[in-house]
């Protein structure tokens, strides 16, 4: 028999990762981040104005600026000091001469360009466009839900009615409106402005009027409206559990899309009034289903809308409810079902056969070589663009030159959006598995199946006969494999490995790749150091994304390794960890830390209650202890009555120190109570210890006395 010992135990408590500040929970590196944020926000703003200026001087739309005090500006915020041009940026309040006055002259009167201060005039209406951009959509971070977005377009929208509702066509134009009016005491500024609509619209109508060079409208609309792309964040995506190399697929890919449908139809078994027992679907129940996971409306629906397009309605059930229906399956009707969002989006546009006609449009389908994309390039081209492009015009745009869409189709193509969460497969290992999930294979069996044709090679698999004999054999096994069989050796994985080597002259090692449902990344195992003794490596994976879970593992291994160091555990040593996993939730900890808050303050209450009593009954001080307060605490639950034997309890009985009262387990510890108040009553002392004992309070001859004091 196996002993075991317990070593050490402990609890490791450590702060959430979180500062919480008036109750309210934030990132501690959000003040952090706020201020480097604000810091990148007025750089990128100073070096637009200098690029801006750079445009200006070199067309001579702005006083003359050296290279010397532009780099000064940009490098030291030294801001340029020479007197014209600070002139030149000078407003005459009581002529209402003002950037927006430039801005409205530029847009209606055509300026003399061979005249200096017609051309001066020209530039700082340009030169004030530089200061403000708006606001500009980005499809990929733009959610329907966050609010601060819908708070911007909101505010958009209002300004709109209102440049509308002033008979103004552009946005500079309503804000001279607005100075002249009410003059500089009001805040023009404090509204949401959009680039599109309001700023590059006005910018090319200053270009239209003025009747400027091409390449001087280039460069300065470079100047003002450039902006880098966001970063990729796919650097950040973890790595295939069948191909390490290979990164996660996006769950947005049509081809995983079909995957995580083929599974899940696959997984579905189904008893009729003609089945004895649960059977997979059939061709013909799948096809009744499938329309389910295109529908645009519903990239999320319930298990009872599949079993009701198979049964009709109300002639289904769960096989284990206990109505009596006469279709059975094997989910739950209220269990989730994923739809194809991406794949449903594109049907529409393109027809049924949507990969075929994105084939035919494409007009990028040929490689560098010359050679024809595959149809599975093609989509994947397609896909990348509707995941990467972050703007809607240049979508649009896309759909219009790459996939001949006409301005409706395009526009509803540059509507698309997709999720960017991330599978824990790659596309090489989704790809591998689809052909025997679209044979019907469960998942767990494609798996086993998806890596055979690397392993024999594509010569042999690319023979028909070859293949067919190899998939026929292979399935037989999968279905048939039970591990209590005697006349099979090993696991299932072990099986296949040995008819393929029994059948075929593989490479040494040849048949490692196999795939298997239950391979994860593992964890590196200890290794020696310098001192001989072996230390646990870093918990770092791919696997697990959590900051607190990593840093729970980190705090974990800190404490395994200090174990280790000192002989108090080795190799062969069971490590226990609980990890209170659901403390990981903001409402959980604002829940628990109000209790406590209230605990803390009934304590208070109490402790003052008693040396206030206990003073009026006796004259004397006391300095309650936590085994008192716990007492008093029972005093006033009980209602100061001793549920036991009827006694009423004074404050004195069972305070100080000859207390005539015990603290009582009304189910004892030797028969399994514990020590929680719920289990604990005050009890004359006589009572308790001649009379309760051990028992349980049913045992008791006054059981029924007891049963009407609780009562009262």
């Amino acid at each position: 028999m196996e002993c075991i010992f317990l070593v050490r135990t402990g609890c490791l408590i450590f702060p959430e990762g979180v500062k919480v500040e008036k109750g309210i929970e934030q990132s501690k590196a959000s003040e952090r981040t706020g201020h480097k944020a604000l810091r990148i926000q007025y750089f990128r703003r100073r070096l637009r104005k200098i690029e801006v200026l750079k445009v200006l001087v070199a067309n001579g739309l702005c006083p003359k600026l050296s290279n010397e005090e532009l780099r000064l500006w940009h490098l030291k915020k030294t801001y340029p000091k020479n007197d014209e041009f600070m002139l030149w940026q000078r407003i005459n309040e009581n002529a209402q001469v003002n950037p927006y006055y430039y801005r409205h002259i530029c847009l209606y009167e055509k300026l003399d360009m061979d005249d200096v201060v017609d051309r001066f005039i020209l530039g700082r209406a340009l030169y004030h466009l530089a200061q403000r951009r708006g606001f500009l959509s980005n499809r990929l971070n733009n959610s329907e839900d966050d609010k601060e977005s819908g708070k911007v377009k909101t505010g958009i929208s209002n300004l709109e009615k209102e440049i509308k509702d002033a008979g103004c066509e552009y946005l500079g134009d309503f804000f001279y409106k607005l100075y002249a009016e009410r003059g500089s005491t009001v805040r023009i500024r404090n509204r949401y402005t959009d680039r599109e609509e309001h700023y590059r619209k006005e910018f090319y109508a200053i270009c239209e009027m003025q009747q400027l060079d091409c390449n001087l409208i280039n460069a300065l609309e470079r100047a003002l409206y450039f902006q880098r792309p966001l970063k990729s964040q796919r650097k950040g995506v973890g790595k295939c559990t069948f191909e390490p190399r290979k990164p996660r697929i996006a769950e947005s890919h049509p081809d995983y899309e079909e995957f995580r449908m083929l599974c899940f139809i696959n997984n579905i078994k189904i008893k009729t009034p003609s089945d004895i027992d649960l059977r997979k679907l059939t061709d013909e129940e799948k096809k009744k289903i499938e329309y389910l996971f295109y529908r645009k409306s519903k990239s999320n629906f319930d298990f009872e809308d599949i079993a009701k397009a198979i049964a009709d309605r109300n002639n289904y059930q769960w096989i284990h409810d206990d109505a009596d229906k006469p279709y059975k399956f094997n989910y739950r009707m209220t269990q989730g079902v994923s739809g194809c969002p991406t794949i449903a989006n594109l049907i529409p546009i393109f027809g049924d056969n949507w990969k075929d006609a994105l084939a035919e449009t494409y007009t990028r389908g040929i490689k560098k070589d010359g050679t024809l994309k595959s149809l599975e390039e093609i989509v994947n081209d397609i896909w990348n663009v509707l995941f990467s492009f972050s703007s809607k015009e240049k979508l649009k745009e896309f759909a219009a030159n790459s996939l001949q869409l006409d301005e409706v189709q395009a526009k509803k193509f540059s509507e698309i959006k997709l999720s960017h969460s991330y599978a824990s497969l790659s596309l090489k290992a989704i790809r591998k598995i689809l052909p025997f999930l679209r044979e019907g294979m469960i998942y767990s069996h494609a798996v086993l199946m998806a890596n055979v044709p690397t392993i024999v090679s594509a010569d042999i698999w690319n023979n028909q006969e070859q293949r067919n004999f190899i998939k026929r054999e292979l399935r037989e096994l999968i279905e048939s494999f039970s591990p209590k069989d005697k006349e099979l050796q090993g696991t299932l994985d072990f099986c296949i490995k040995d008819f393929l080597r029994n059948n075929y002259e593989l490479a040494p090692g040849a048949t490692d790749i196999l795939y298997h449902p239950s391979m994860i990344e593992t964890y590196v195992d200890a290794k020696k150091n310098a001192d001989g003794v072996y230390q646990l490596g870093s918990p770092r994976t791919n696997a697990i994304r959590n900051p607190m879970a990593m840093r729970s593992f980190h705090q974990i291994r800190k404490i395994v390794n200090q174990l280790l160091r000192e002989k108090v555990v080795d190799c062969n040593t069971e490590v226990h960890v609980e990890y209170a996993r659901e403390l990981n939730d903001a409402n959980k900890r604002k829940a628990i830390a109000d209790y406590d808050k209230k605990l803390e303050t009934k304590r208070k209450s109490y402790c003052n209650s008693i040396i206030e009593l206990y003073k009026k009954e006796t004259g004397e001080d006391i300095e309650p202890t936590e085994t008192e307060i716990l007492r008093f605490q029972l005093w006033e639950e009980q209602k100061h009555i001793c549920i036991y034997t009827g006694k009423e309890i004074g404050i004195s009985q069972f305070l100080g120190s000859n207390p005539q009262f015990d603290i009582e387990h009304t189910i004892p510890r030797s028969v399994g109570g514990d020590s929680t108040n719920m289990n604990l009553t005050l009890c004359d002392s006589v009572y308790n210890r001649t009379i309760k004992q051990t028992k349980l309070p049913t045992q008791l001859a006054n059981h029924d006395e007891i049963l009407v004091r609780i009562a009262d």
